[in-house]
């Protein structure tokens, strides 16, 4: 990383934690008035209006046998998770579905070790088993500190499942496009997709604007175009200012910030979900160190 661009780098970073920190208790205030499927539609709809015309542009500069992977990377990097974690709210609170996304790495090198022909070292298995020891505290255990199986949180899993797919498409697939045309393609795709599911289940009424839908309308749009569209701008521009390693980094600090706003809103963890949070975050730490070592030494 550059001196010159340490600033700008950190600012980027900063406002990427804050941005997607918030994105659980945003997708909270939506659901008090719309259901997940509306709410995800809202924020796929939202991003895709931002970037449209820059998709539509950029779709030509990639080459015609990588757009297939450019598309699926859209699919499930985008749009398949912005419903599930939608469906996740539904049943559980914003905080521990902040702290779930944390798995993301996770699953991106099992995925990776599985379909990719990635290389494994023992110890990221270890930071593997690490973290879902973290999962089973926040599935198992309910607000009251009592042992029930909470089948939302599934959903949030088998998002980061969907993102883990999406990174190692990216990584393998389209590691010679710009990062740019990658982000606006895809949204656009994914915003493209939530129309017409729009469209075939009849749709739904977002005006006129009352009272009861003006906040959840507010904050879903702002889900969009800040969570989903600018933030996917940002992203891209701190990895081509630093690398990858730090970027991804910011996973850690992520569930922090969902945390915070939702004891903030007032959601109830008991201390075994924050034992989860630690573990999920420790046992990625020890994943990411141990590729980032395992990729010095070749």
């Amino acid at each position: 990383m550059k001196k010159s661009n340490n600033f700008l780098v950190y600012l980027i970073y900063f406002i990427l934690v804050i941005t997607w920190g918030s994105s659980f208790i945003l997708m909270k205030r939506g659901l008090e008035f719309y259901s997940p499927a509306q709410v995800a539609t809202i924020r796929m709809l939202s991003a895709s209006l931002f970037f449209i015309s820059f998709g539509v542009f950029h779709v030509f500069k990639i080459p015609a046998k990588k757009v297939v992977y450019v598309l699926l990377s859209g699919l499930f990097g985008i749009f398949i998770p912005a419903y599930l974690f939608c469906y996740a709210e539904a049943g559980i609170n914003s905080a521990i579905t902040g702290i779930l996304n944390a798995l993301t790495p996770s699953f991106t090198l099992i995925l990776g070790i599985a379909f990719f022909r990635q290389a494994f070292i023992r110890m990221q298995v270890i930071g593997l088993l690490v973290g879902f020891i973290g999962i089973a505290f926040l599935v198992l255990v309910d607000t009251k500190g009592e042992l029930e199986l909470n089948h939302f949180a599934f959903f949030v899993i088998a998002a980061t499942i969907c993102y883990g797919l999406s990174t190692n498409i990216v990584k393998s697939k389209l590691a010679d496009i710009n990062p740019l045309y990658i982000s606006t393609v895809s949204v656009s795709f994914a915003g493209l997709l939530a129309l017409i599911y729009c469209l075939f289940t009849g749709g739904f009424h977002l005006l006129p604007l009352t009272q009861q839908n003006k906040v959840p309308l507010i904050a879903t749009i702002t889900l969009g175009l800040f969570g989903t569209a600018m933030a996917q701008l940002l992203f891209n521009d701190m990895i081509k200012k630093s690398s990858a390693v730090f970027a991804s980094s910011i996973t850690y600090v992520l569930p922090i910030v969902a945390v915070f706003w939702g004891v903030l809103d007032g959601e109830k963890l008991v201390l075994w979900h924050y034992i989860g949070m630690v573990c999920i975050i420790v046992g990625v730490i020890i994943v990411r160190r141990a590729h980032k070592n395992t990729f010095v030494k070749k």
